[in-house]
C-alpha cells in the first residue's frame, strides 16, 4: 500500500487531526465561528490573557443590547484580565457608558486592541482601559456628539448648540449631549489610564477630543502617533509581528463573514459567541 501524500502545506489552514466534539452537520453550519475561536486562542496563546471580541458593520451602532450582550460573553471567561478586540462606528452616549460599567464589573483589567477602527463611543471605550494596541491600519476618533438634521445628514452637536437660528429646544439637546459626552469621557479617563494624571491635564485631553474645532471631522484619524501625543496610554504592534499578523487574520474573518451572513454586529470569546443581525429592532 502506497502512503498517503503529505497535504498539510504552508497555505493550508492549520488544524489537529481531532474531530470536533459537536455533531458534524452542526459544526459544518458554525464553522465560521470555531475557526474564528480557534484564531482567538491562537492570540490567547501569545499574550496570556483572554480575549472577547466586539466586531460591528459601520452602519451598526453601539446601542442596549450591547453590553447584555457582553456580559453573555464574559461568563465563557475563567480569568479576570481580559483584551477587548473592538470595531465599531460609535453609537449611543448611554449605551456606551453602561458597556464600560459592564467591562469594569465583570473583569479586574482589560486592554483594549483596535485593529482597523474604534471610532466616537467606541474610542471612549478604549480609552476606558488600561491600554490600548494600534497597529498600522488602527484608529481612534474624535468624541464629539452628532444630531442628524433632515436637511443636511450628521451635524456636530457643537455647531447646533451654537447656531442661534436653530430653535431653542434643539440647541439646548445639542449642549447636553456635548456635556454628557465630555462628563463620561473625563470620568472614564480619571478613573482609567489617566487617573494619575493632573485633573487639569485630563481636562486638556478630553478638549482636544471632544471639540469638532480640533479635528474639523468626526471621521478624523487618531492614529498612535496622534493618540501618544494626546498623553493615551498606548502600545504600538509591530507590522510583521506574529501578534498583529493573527490579529488582522481574525479581523479579516469577521469582516468577511458579516458581510456573507447579513449579520450586523458579532460579540464573540473563545466559548461563548452571540451576533445579531443588521439593524436589529429594539
Amino acid at each position: 500500500m502506497s502512503e498517503a501524500p503529505n497535504r498539510k502545506l504552508r497555505n493550508q489552514f492549520p488544524r489537529s487531526l481531532a474531530l470536533p466534539s459537536q455533531s458534524s452537520k452542526f459544526w459544518a453550519k458554525e464553522k465560521d465561528r470555531y475557526i474564528r475561536q480557534l484564531l482567538i486562542a491562537d492570540i490567547e496563546e501569545i499574550t496570556g490573557r483572554e480575549a472577547v471580541v466586539y466586531f460591528a458593520r459601520l452602519s451598526e451602532g453601539i446601542n442596549h443590547s450591547d453590553p447584555d450582550d457582553l456580559s453573555e460573553v464574559i461568563d465563557g471567561i475563567e480569568t479576570d484580565d481580559i483584551d477587548l478586540i473592538i470595531q465599531t462606528p460609535g453609537g449611543s452616549v448611554d449605551a456606551v457608558e453602561k458597556f464600560v460599567t459592564v467591562l469594569r464589573q465583570r473583569v479586574k483589567s482589560y486592554r483594549v486592541i483596535v485593529p482597523s477602527l474604534a471610532k466616537s463611543g467606541g474610542t471612549v471605550i478604549a480609552m476606558s482601559s488600561e491600554k490600548i494596541l494600534f497597529g498600522v491600519t488602527s484608529e481612534l476618533g474624535p468624541i464629539d456628539p452628532q444630531f442628524v438634521l433632515p436637511e443636511l445628514g450628521p451635524v456636530p452637536c457643537q455647531f447646533i448648540a451654537d447656531d442661534q437660528t436653530q430653535p431653542p429646544i434643539l440647541r439646548s439637546m445639542a449642549k447636553s449631549a456635548v456635556d454628557r459626552m465630555g462628563q463620561l469621557a473625563e470620568k472614564i479617563l480619571s478613573e482609567g489610564m489617566l487617573k494619575d494624571k493632573d485633573p487639569a491635564a485630563i481636562k486638556e485631553v478630553i478638549q482636544k477630543i471632544s471639540s469638532s474645532d480640533t479635528y474639523n471631522s468626526h471621521g478624523a484619524v487618531i492614529d498612535f502617533s496622534e493618540a501618544q501625543e494626546l498623553g493615551l496610554s498606548v502600545e504600538w504592534l509591530d507590522p510583521n509581528g506574529d501578534l498583529w499578523r493573527r490579529i488582522w487574520l481574525l479581523n479579516c474573518c469577521y469582516d468577511h463573514d458579516v458581510k456573507v451572513s447579513g449579520v450586523g454586529k458579532i460579540l464573540e470569546g473563545g466559548n461563548n459567541s452571540i451576533a445579531r443581525p443588521v439593524s436589529y429592532s429594539y
